[in-house]
């Protein structure tokens, strides 16, 4: 009897196998297609600590804790010193809408470097959450499909980084953001957060995030921000203001920012500023932008009024660089989900 138990068991887990690839009504989300929740409070470095809630990063902690504590010889010094967002997120939207996304933590427990792959399984009603160390066998992915394709994504992901030709994105958000509006297509990809308490519409601060399509040569981010001037210059009646060139760790482009002011939006009776900055990496022209809307006033008097939000604008762009995830990420504590 446990022959033929074995033997089937071995029968199922070889189907299952050869069953590899797409689930049903598989969707590999792009950059900007599901939006990022930034976290509300950073207890882990990482991917996890600037993308998942405080409650979220605590219990994948203690399932790591439990499973350490299960080992011949108990380790209760545990030190979470990585976390990276391992795969893709993705979509299974048939026979129910779920979705899937898969982190792996690194650790030292008692001296010893260990990693774990986290997966989590959104579904109304019925959200999961498993830890599993990456060294374990495969028969768990096997006996859950979506677990399996997740590593099939971590695979190829590896494989493209270690290309050299895709960056990683730093964005740092202040613990109160959230997400007011994304969006993925051929044109690229874009996210807004904007305070706890705004509107996506009636918003007073908002952080804008895109990825352009990259053309061949260099200065497509200069391009960018001298037509945003233009553009502004004639909606708001002021001269076009300087594109400032910055220094700059990446050998496909340059980076550049400039302050944007209008004393009065067009049919409105408030004033908006903003500091934008323009990445040019191998993969995509990266812009983003912290904006502020203020009392509609005269020139001079707002460019006064906006020194401090034009302060904590800069400070906060200065945070927002790209790295290389084949060589060193360490420019990138709260990499944007890809």
């Amino acid at each position: 009897m446990k022959g033929r138990f074995l033997l089937g068991l071995a029968l199922a887990v070889a189907l299952r196998m050869a069953d590899a690839g797409p689930l049903p009504g598989e969707v590999v989300t792009r950059i900007g297609q599901v939006a990022a929740v930034p976290a509300d409070q950073r207890k882990v470095p990482g991917y996890a600590g600037a993308w998942r809630q405080a409650s979220a990063q605590d219990k994948v902690v203690e399932r790591i804790e439990e499973l350490e504590g299960r080992r011949s010889k108990a380790c209760r010094d545990l030190i979470v010193f990585d976390t990276v967002q391992a795969a893709p997120d993705l979509l299974e939207t048939r026979p129910y809408r779920v979705h899937h996304a898969l982190e792996r933590w690194s650790v030292r427990a008692c001296g010893v470097v260990r990693h774990y792959d986290v997966w989590y399984s959104f579904e109304a009603s019925r959200s999961q959450l498993k830890v599993s160390e990456s060294s374990a066998t495969d028969f768990q992915a096997e006996l859950d499909p979506p677990l399996r394709r997740l590593q099939e994504l971590a695979a190829a992901r590896s494989t493209e980084e270690a290309s050299g030709l895709v960056r990683w994105l730093n964005l740092p958000l202040p613990p109160d953001s959230v997400p007011a509006a994304n969006s993925a297509g051929a044109r690229g990809w874009s996210a807004d957060f904007v305070p706890l308490g705004d509107s996506p519409r009636e918003w007073t601060q908002l952080i804008g995030v895109q990825g352009l399509p990259r053309v061949n040569s260099r200065g497509q981010a200069r391009a960018l921000l001298e037509g945003m001037q233009r553009a502004r210059e004639s909606r708001c009646g002021l001269p076009a203001g300087p594109v400032e060139a910055l220094p700059s760790d990446e050998a496909s482009g340059e980076t550049v920012q400039t302050y944007l002011v209008c004393p009065r939006v067009p049919d409105t009776n408030y004033a908006e500023m903003a500091v934008v900055k323009a990445i040019e990496g191998p993969d995509y022209l990266y812009v983003v932008q912290r904006a502020w809307r203020l009392p509609a006033d005269d020139a001079e008097r707002l460019k006064a009024d906006s020194e401090k939000p034009r302060a904590a604008a800069e400070a906060f762009l200065s945070q927002v660089r790209l790295c290389n995830p084949a060589g060193d990420r360490q420019p990138c504590p709260a990499p944007y989900p890809r």
